[in-house]
C-alpha cells in the first residue's frame, strides 16, 4: 500500500471519528439542558453515569469474551499465505503472524463496541444497583419482594444480552473456522479437526452456564407465569416444578464445568454424557413429574389445594393497586368535587366504575369519565363486590382512606 493510499484512508477515519463524536456530543449536551429545565440535573447525572458504567462493564466482558475465541482461531492457523500480484506474475507471501493477532484483536473491539449493554436500560440498572428491600419475603421462595421490583429485571436483560453475544461470538468462530482446512466438507461428509471439537466443547460448556443461569430465572418467574389459569401460580409450580427447576439449574452448573473441563481436555465422550444428563433432567422435571402428580392427586383435592394460591395472589394484587386502603361507605358520604376525586384515585378508578356502572344500569358520567353517584353532600362512586349485601340494591359504595 503507497503512502498517499495510507494517507487518505486515514485521513477519512480521522474524519468519521470526528463526526461522530461530535454527533455524540452535541445529543449529550442536548439530554443535558433537556433535563435542567426539568429541574433534573441530578437524574441526568445518574443517567450518564449509569450508561457509562454498562457500557464500560459490558464491552470489557464481550472483548475479553471475543478475544478469547477469536485468538484460539488464530492459533489454529500455523500459517496465512496469500498472492501478490506484481505486473504479471502472481507472487505467494505469508502474512506475519503479528498482524494475524492484530487482526483478532481489532475484530473482538469491533464485536464488542457493537454489542455493549443497550443504553436504554439504563433505568432498569439503575433500580437495581439504587433498590432497597421491602423486608417483606415471597411465601414460595427465598426472595424480598424488592429482589423482583428492583433486581430481577435487570438481571433478565442481562441474561439476553448474555445470549446475544454467546451467539454473535459462536458464529463468527464457525465462520472463521469454515475458512480453514480444520472445518470443511470433504468427500460427502464434514470434517471437524479435533482442536476444533475442543473449541465447540468449550463453547457448550458456556452455554450450559447461561442455561442455568435461565432454570434459576425460571424459577422466579413462575411465580407471576405459572401453569394455573391465568399464569396463576398452581400447586403443582409449587411441590414439583419449582424443586425441579432448582435442581436443573445446580445440574445444569455442574454439567457445565464437566464440559469445560472435558473439552478441554479431550473427552468429547464425557462431555456428551454431561449434556444427555442435562436433557433427560429436563424432561422428566418439567414434563413427566407434572403429568404423575396430576395422575396421582384427585381433581377435588386439586382444586381445594389451589384455593390457597389463588387467595395469596389475589391478597398481593389487592395490596398493589391499594384495594385495601378503599372502605364501604354509607351512600351519603363521597368527595366534594371532581377536583378532590381526581386528587385521590388511582387512573384504574375509571374502567372500573365504567364497568360497575354498566351492569347496575345507572349512574352518570361526571368529571373527567369517571362514573359517580351524585349525592346532596358531594359525589359517591358506585361499585358492586358484595353481590346482594350493602346497600338493597346490592350497591356499595367506596371512598378511599
Amino acid at each position: 500500500m503507497t503512502t498517499g493510499r495510507r494517507v487518505l484512508i486515514g485521513a477519512v477515519a480521522g474524519i468519521a471519528l470526528v463526526l461522530l463524536v461530535g454527533r455524540w456530543s452535541a445529543s449529550l449536551y442536548t439530554d443535558y439542558l433537556w433535563y435542567v429545565s426539568l429541574g433534573a440535573r441530578e437524574v441526568w447525572r445518574a443517567k450518564v453515569t449509569t450508561i457509562a458504567t454498562m457500557a464500560i462493564a459490558s464491552f470489557t466482558v464481550a472483548f475479553v469474551f471475543a478475544l478469547v475465541n477469536l485468538y484460539a482461531v488464530r492459533q489454529s492457523v500455523l500459517s496465512l499465505v496469500v498472492q501478490r500480484r506484481i505486473a504479471n506474475i502472481e507472487i505467494p507471501e505469508e502474512v506475519q503472524g503479528r498482524y494475524l493477532n492484530a487482526s483478532a484483536f481489532g475484530m473482538s473491539a469491533l464485536v464488542a463496541g457493537l454489542l455493549t449493554f443497550p443504553a436504554s436500560q439504563w433505568h432498569t440498572a439503575l433500580l437495581a444497583m439504587t433498590g432497597r428491600p421491602f423486608a417483606e419475603s415471597v411465601p414460595y421462595v427465598p426472595a424480598d419482594l424488592g429482589f423482583f421490583v428492583y433486581w430481577l429485571p435487570f438481571e433478565r436483560a442481562v441474561h439476553f444480552w448474555a445470549i446475544v453475544v454467546l451467539v454473535v461470538v459462536t458464529v463468527l468462530v464457525i465462520t472463521l473456522y469454515a475458512l480453514t482446512p480444520s472445518l470443511r466438507w470433504d468427500r460427502g461428509s464434514l470434517f471437524v479437526s479435533a482442536y476444533v471439537r475442543r473449541h465447540f466443547t468449550m463453547l457448550g460448556g458456556v452455554l450450559l452456564l447461561i442455561l442455568a443461569w435461565s432454570y434459576r430465572l425460571g424459577m422466579y418467574e413462575l411465580l407471576s407465569a405459572g401453569s394455573g389459569n391465568g399464569g396463576l401460580f398452581s400447586f403443582i409450580d409449587d411441590h414439583v416444578v419449582l424443586p425441579g427447576m432448582l435442581l436443573l439449574s445446580i445440574v445444569t452448573l455442574g454439567a457445565a464445568v464437566v464440559v469445560a473441563w472435558a473439552g478441554w481436555s479431550g473427552q468429547i465422550r464425557l462431555a456428551f454424557i454431561a449434556v444427555s444428563t442435562v436433557l433427560i433432567l429436563s424432561l422428566i422435571s418439567r414434563t413427566v413429574a407434572p403429568l404423575v402428580v396430576r395422575r396421582s392427586v384427585s381433581a377435588a383435592d386439586q382444586r381445594t389445594a389451589e384455593l390457597g394460591y389463588m387467595g395469596t395472589r389475589l391478597a398481593y394484587t389487592r395490596r398493589a393497586y391499594g384495594v385495601d386502603r378503599m372502605r364501604a361507605e354509607s351512600l351519603g358520604t363521597g368527595f366534594a368535587s371532581p377536583s378532590e376525586a381526581a386528587a385521590r384515585l388511582a387512573i384504574w378508578d375509571t374502567p372500573t366504575l365504567t364497568l360497575a356502572t354498566e351492569r347496575m344500569r345507572r349512574g352518570r358520567v361526571v368529571g373527567d369519565g369517571a362514573h359517580w353517584q351524585a349525592t346532596s353532600s358531594g359525589l359517591a362512586a358506585l361499585l358492586v363486590e358484595h353481590g346482594n349485601e350493602g346497600t338493597p340494591d346490592g350497591r356499595d359504595v367506596w371512598g378511599v382512606d
